[in-house]
Order: C-alpha cells, then structure tokens, then sequence
C-alpha cells in the first residue's frame, strides 16, 4: 500500500510546502519506503524532490515544507515493484516526448510488458517502479494526442490528457489510483482505478482548493465536504472547479458536494494518548457500549421508541430529508431547511409526544448530548441557537431509532440463518483474512462453549483450496473485514455468487458500511462500529468482532446468560484488567522487547493466540508464533535451550565481557605480564577475525602459539565463552478459567521450563498454576560468577470472572497491551542506536498496509 495526495491552490502561495508536508505525514502509515512532492508554480517551474525515508524524516532531510507554488502531488511508497531506492520514489517526472510529473498508490500487474513496449518505442526508464510506467504510458498517449491538433489551448490540452489517462488505463492492468499533472495545465487529473481515493473542496486562510488523497482522514483534516467518487472514475480538478469522468468511455459529470458525517475529531489522537494504537486499544470498552446501544434494546428507550414505530412512515421521511442537509453549503440555506423540517407538522408532532414523556437521564446508555451517526450534523445545526436543542435531541433519536432496528433486525436474520443451515445439515463459514480470521477462530470458540453447532472458521485461500468445490446450496457464508474492501475476499465472494447465484446467504460483518463487500457483495450486514481505526494494526475492532461473534453464538442457545448482561460485564472488566495488568504487563516488555522470537500458547485459544503473535509481529517487527499449548512439544519446542537465536541483550553482554577483559588486561600492570607487544598484537588480530562459535577456542589456528599468548587465550577463554550468551525462549501461556485446560497448560509449563524456557502466562489467579509457574527449575543458573538468573517468569493475572468466554476479552487486549508496550521501547532502543529505516512503530509499522486490496 502506498498513498498519493494533490491539492491546487488558485494562485502561488508560499504555504504550499507546508500544506503538502501536513497532507504527507497523515498519509505516513500507508508507506514509509519512500517520501516525495512534486510543486508546481503558475509560471511553468516545478520543483521535485523525493527521497529514501518516512514522511517524518524526508520532510525536515528535504526542508519540503518552505516551498510554494500553487498545486502539489505528493507520494508516500510501500515498496512493491522496485526496491527502495531514491531513483524508485515517487512522483515520477517524465520528459521524452512531453513533461508529466505523476505518482500512484497500488499495482500495475503488467509493469514488465509495459515497460518492454516503453522501451521499443524509446521511452527512457529511470527506474524499475510500476508508477513511472504508468506515467511514461500516459505520456506517450499524451503526445499522441497533442500531434493530432493543429493548434492548442488549455481546454485543449485538458482534454488531450483525459484522453490519454483512459488510454494509458485501458492498457495498464492492476488496481490503483494516480495523480497526474502537466505544468502547462491548471488542474490535476486524479483516477480511482481499484486503489482509496478521496476528494474534497474547501478554503483555508491560503484561498479556495479542491484536494485527493488515498486517505480519508487526510481530506477531512482540511474540509468536511467531499466530492463523491467511485470505482472506474476519474477527476480533474482547479481550485474552484471540477469534473468527475468514466475510466470507461470519459463520460464527464459535476456531482454536488457533500458533507461529511465524520468530524476530525473523530480521527485525530487525543492529547493523554502517545499512538494511535494506545487510543484505539483503551477506546475497546467504550465502543463495547456502542455494540451494546444498537444490538439490544435498553429499558430508557421503549417509552420513546414506541412513538416512532407509531409514526414509522413520518419518522422514516423526516430522516431522508434530514440527510438532505449534508448537500447544502450555503448556511442560510442551510437553516431554512433545517427549519422547514422542524416546522412541519407531522415532525412537531412526533416532538410534542416525546417531550410529554419524562426526558432521559444522562447515563452510559442516554448520553446527555447527540450520539447518532449523524452527532456531526446536528452539533452543526445547534449553533443555530439553544432554542432548537429539543429538536435536535429528537432527531437523534429518531436516528438511532431508525438504524437500531436495522442492526437488531439483521442480528435476527443472521441467527435464524444460522439456524437453518444447521438444521438442514448446510456449514457456516466464517471467513477473513489476518486478524480476521482469527477473530473467525474465536468465535469457533464461543459457537462451541455455547452451542451444540460447529462453524467453520477459515481464511480465504484455505476457503477456496479446501472448501469452494464443496460449497452446496443452504451454506452460509460470513465475510469478516474491517474494510470491506479485502481483495482476496472479494474475490471469494465473487466466485460464490456466480456459481450459486442466491441459493448460498453471504453476510457480511465489517466497520466500513459503505464499502463494497456490505453494499455490494453481502445480502446483509453486521456493523462492527467502532469508528475509524487509525493505526494498521488492528485492535479495538477485533475486540468489536469478538463481541459480535459472542451475541451472535449466545443468541442461538436460549439458555446462556442474556448476552447484553455479558457484554455490559465484559466492558467493565476490560476496562478494570488494562489498569490492573499494565505494571506486569511492562514488567514483561522489558524483559522481551529485544528478543528475536517468541511463542504464544493459546490452551483451547489459538485465535487468540496467533492475533497476540501477529500484533507482536506487526508492530515490533520480532518473529512470533501462536500455537495451541498442547501442540508446542510436536515439533517447535526445539527451539528451546541452546539455539542460534541471540537477542540485542546477549550481544550487549558479549560486548561488556569483552570491554572487562580489556579492562582488566590494562590494569594493574597485568599488560607486562600478558606478554610482549608483539604477542599482543597478534592476539588481538586473531580476536578480530574471531567468528562467533570459536568463542572459548583460541588459539584457533594450526600454529604453535607463544606462551604469553597461550596465557591471553585462557584468560580470554575464561571471560568471553559461548556458553554464556545462550539466554531462555520466550514462551507466553494464555490459559481461560477452565479445569481441563489449567490441567493442560500446568503440565505444558512443567515440560518446557526445564528445556529452556522463560514463561510468562496469562490467566486468572489460580494457586497451582502458580506453583508451576514459579517453581524454579534445578541448576538454571548461567556461567558462575555472571549474576545472571536463568529462568524467568511471570504471573500476568487478569481481573476473575470465572468464564472462559469473557477471559477471551480480557487476554486479547492484554496481548495488544504487550505487543504496544514492546513496539515502542524497540523503537526508542533502535532510535538511540541511529538504525536508520527500522521501520518499528506502534502506528506504522513497515511492509504491511491498513487494508489489503492487492492480490
């Protein structure tokens, strides 16, 4: 994944670089191999630069922002066609028949025939990146298009380029999105051509602009008013205008503005928070209770719920004209509208009952202010004055109302489907990909403690290697994605659709509910909402996904606890464990931090398991595994005791053995009596070409050596020895509140002590676990004299509740605790020791990408 931004100003503006910078770093967690910006000034110069690096460091190596200049192209690179280089960066500037400067986000597929028939028709390629082909590709159309005309304007040469960029996209395959530009024009064309892409129109203290960027949180940083753009179109825009065009057949358009539901504030970090990821992981409990709003039905709302389903059909209408509002610009006209809506009869009616009625209480589950999907909106309308707050709290509710009956009415729909499929002997798939399918595996979990009905939980290469063929109607397939965009499960889903064509239900449960697996690809929906999630490495919604899946189970058995009651529990017990486990939680971070490799053992729990390995591996960049506990000693216990897996801290170790045999050599008149220079000097050679396993062997070569040599290679020999820089494996325990598996991880924990093993375990306070966690193996002291304990461990104990459903919670953002503690003291480790392009970071961790829409 990498990202592309333009804005244009009216005019030069010596802001611009600024702008351009600010626009770059929101961009930051989408690549980090590659910064550049290309400036263009109204008199025809523009300035490129681009270079090896993040957005944070290339900004200040380049001094970007103190350019100016009227409209900006700016590129962030995840490397995928070329290496990291500078000459790979983007944007590109091409110049063999006529100037272009361009850049892109995603991939060309067919980069290498491309670039054979660029250099048969003697286009010259500076780099081995799929953007610049693209850019070479629409330039040459470009040229072909101008030798076609006599004489040439600037509309002229706007409609040659657009004429170009669709030949260019008819022969280029893959998925992406460009930015592309020529000095000669005024605008920049942008397409949207299976790659993010967002624009928007606004003004700042610099003028009017219209911008693009691969990200939308970007866009609405600068203006909440979004020009609509879907997949197959294009759109060229100035300052003040615009056109949307087909990739297809360049049809043009001018869609109306809208406005955004999400405020910035929704997506900026908070100031007592450090990460994206440290927001998103303590925001867990809070969007529980959003879960708990739309899935269930709270006792506050009945009185007033029941006068809209009274007034369904009003209620309904005056909803759709509410909607209306976000196409209006102008705020006069904005408040006549409002007014005529609150001023209608059937509205004032509607009012008029709910305030008969006692208002509610302000608690967790009836905030005091707005709280529906359209909060923005109204909060908005309120400036409007005071008077118009009851109003306003009504349309609230009418909001919440109209979408919580939707949300509870799919829930009903999905249990009933499932019902039916089982009852018909049809399987219930669950498929995602990354922490979605182990959010699938979790819920493998909670269908088998709560049900006597079996899903099958995959990803989607084991779904179409394993299953596709075996698909029959009456299965039931559950497409997990966070973004709804997943390339590999579209695919899956496209496939299935086409063989079954309605006979087989796809339901998807997802966080974006505008993006194409919900509303194009799914027969229904589940929301996941908990909101934007910032950083790449998923956390508070896979707890969200694990909620769902956990109602969702507890609906189909009409014995279990009401799972309203459980989730209320599991919110404040998620809370309750972060403040309870962080000091064991750091404890532990500072003990593994610089490890190379570490185990998670899930008893019963591989999901989550593999998700605590995989958020290990995401953001602090140390081999992980998530392995069942019992399945450890088949196989990938070998890896315990003496291996060739050394950590930072070992090598810190060797290196202060050697600086005190040093030391100790120089001291005290030791040097004289070591022996003769030349003796010396000798030593030393061999010390330099030492490699590390004839650590403890000198003298190493076939020679006789000196006496006094012999000497500085037992003293040599007694201080600096492999055997003392072996150090234990990690091996982290997760273990629910359930006798068979406490049994389980006891004897596990016993097995893999004794072999070399630091252990950490999370569970619930259980003295016999304890005992065989803390009983220190016999003679698991390091080399005498080194001070150095062998074993460690520790006891990371979450809050009890005495279920093996809600421990799953508590263990998941334990793990995600970890794994943000550990990612930012590597970073902070590697940062001190001036290791360039480390790539470690909570947020924005290198080579992998937020949503996956590349094969």
């Amino acid at each position: 994944m990498c990202g592309v931004v333009g804005i244009v100003y009216r005019k030069d503006n010596e802001r611009l670089g600024r702008v351009g910078s600010f626009l770059l770093k929101k961009l930051e967690y989408r690549g980090y191999d590659s910064t550049g910006g290309a400036f263009f000034k109204d008199d025809g110069s523009v300035t490129l630069k681009k270079k090896v690096g993040s957005p944070t460091r290339v900004i200040h190596e380049l001094d970007l922002e103190n350019l100016s200049g009227s409209k900006f192209i700016g590129q962030v690179r995840w490397a995928t066609y070329g290496a990291v280089s500078d000459e790979n960066a983007q944007p590109h500037e091409v110049n063999c028949r006529t100037r272009l400067l361009g850049a892109h986000n995603g991939n060309i597929s067919n980069t290498d025939s491309l670039k054979e028939f660029l250099a048969d028709s003697r286009h010259r390629i500076a780099s081995d990146n799929d953007g610049e082909m693209l850019v070479h590709l629409i330039e040459h159309f470009y040229h072909e298009q101008l030798a076609l005309r006599r004489k040439h304007s600037a509309a002229s040469r706007v409609d040659d380029l657009l004429q170009a960029i669709l030949r260019a996209n008819r022969k280029a395959q893959g998925s992406y999105a460009a930015c592309v530009s020529a000095p000669d024009i005024e605008g920049i064309f942008a397409v949207k051509a299976g790659s993010s892409l967002y624009a928007g129109k606004g003004s700042d203290e610099d003028g009017d602009f219209i911008l693009v960027s691969s990200d939308l949180t970007s866009v609405l940083a600068k203006t909440r008013f979004l020009i609509p753009l879907v997949e197959g179109q294009g759109i060229y825009f100035s300052a003040g205008e615009y056109f949307v065009f087909s990739l297809e057949d360049g049809r043009r358009s001018v869609p109306g503005l809208k406005r955004s539901k999400l405020n910035i504030a929704d997506i900026a970090l908070q100031p007592k928070y450090h990460f994206f990821m440290e927001q998103e992981i303590a925001s867990t409990a809070a969007n529980l209770g959003v879960i708990l709003k739309y899935y269930f039905s709270q006792d506050w709302e009945a009185p007033y719920f029941s006068v809209f389903e009274r007034h369904a059909r009003d209620c309904k209408d005056i909803v759709f004209e509410l909607l209306k509002l976000y196409a209006i610009f102008d705020r006069g006209q904005l408040r006549r509208a409002f007014l005529r809506i609150v001023s209608d009869v059937r509205f004032a009616a509607i009012a008029g009952e709910i305030f008969a009625l006692s208002p509610p209480r302000a608690t967790d589950e009836a905030p005091a202010f707005f709280s529906s999907d359209e909060a923005q909106l109204l909060r908005e309308l309120r400036e409007f004055g005071e008077e118009h707050f009851n109003a306003l709290f009504t349309l609230d509710l009418i909001v919440i109302w109209k979408k919580k009956r939707k949300v509870i009415r799919y829930r009903d729909e999905a249990v009933a489907l499932f019902r039916k499929s089982f009852l018909a002997g049809g399987r219930v798939f669950f498929i995602g990909a990354g922490t979605s399918y182990h959010a699938a595996l979790a819920a493998g979990y909670f269908f088998n403690n709560l049900t006597s009905l079996a899903i099958v939980p995959c990803n989607p290469d084991l779904f179409r290697s394993v299953y596709m063929n075996s698909l029959r109607p009456g299965d039931v397939l559950v497409a997990i994605t966070q973004s709804g965009e997943t390339k590999d499960l579209v695919d899956i889903l496209n496939q299935a659709r086409e063989r079954f064509r309605g006979q087989v239900a796809v339901i998807a449960v997802v966080n974006n509910e505008n993006s194409t697996i919900p509303q194009e690809k799914a027969d229904f929906f589940l929301p996941l909402l908990c909101g934007p999630e910032i950083a790449v490495a998923a956390t508070k919604s896979f707890s969200a996904q694990l909620a769902l899946f956990y109602l969702l189970a507890a609906g189909l058995d009409g014995q279990a606890q009401p799972p309203q009651q459980a989730l209320a529990k599991i919110k404040n017990l998620i809370e309750y464990t972060l403040k309870a486990c962080e000091e064991d939680v750091t404890e532990v971070m500072l003990r593994f931090f610089l490890k190379p490799s570490i185990h998670i053992l899930g008893t019963s729990l591989i999901g989550l398991a593999r998700e605590g390995a995989l958020k290990i591996r995401e953001v602090v960049l140390n081999h992980a595994e998530g392995y069942d506990a019992a399945e450890f000693k088949h196989g990938p216990n070998t890896i315990l005791g003496k291996n060739t897996l050394y950590s930072f801290m070992d090598m810190e170790n060797l290196l202060a053995d050697m600086a005190e045999f040093c030391r100790d050599l120089l001291a005290g008149g030791d040097l004289a009596a070591a022996g003769s220079a030349e003796d010396l000097g000798r030593f030393f050679n061999r010390v330099r070409d030492l490699k590390f396993a004839d650590l403890g062997a000198l003298p190493a070569d076939g020679g006789e050596p000196a006496a006094a040599e012999t000497e500085l290679a037992r003293r040599f020999r007694a201080r600096v020895n492999a055997e003392n820089y072996f150090s234990n494996y990690p091996l982290v325990f997760v273990c629910p509140p359930d006798e068979r598996d406490v049994r389980i991880t006891i004897s596990q924990i016993h097995t893999h002590k004794i072999r070399g093993a630091d252990v950490v375990l999370i569970a619930e306070d259980n003295a016999e676990l304890a005992k065989a966690l803390e009983g220190k193996p016999a003679s698991k002291v390091l080399a005498e004299g080194s001070g150095r304990d062998e074993y460690f461990c520790k006891y990371i104990r979450v809050p009890s509740s005495g279920d093996v459903n809600m421990f799953v919670f508590q263990a998941a953002v334990v793990l995600q605790l970890l794994a943000l503690k550990m990612s930012v003291a590597k970073m902070k480790y590697l940062n001190r020791a001036h290791i360039e392009n480390h790539g470690v970071h909570p947020d924005v961790p290198k080579n992998v990408s937020k949503s996956i829409t590349v094969d």
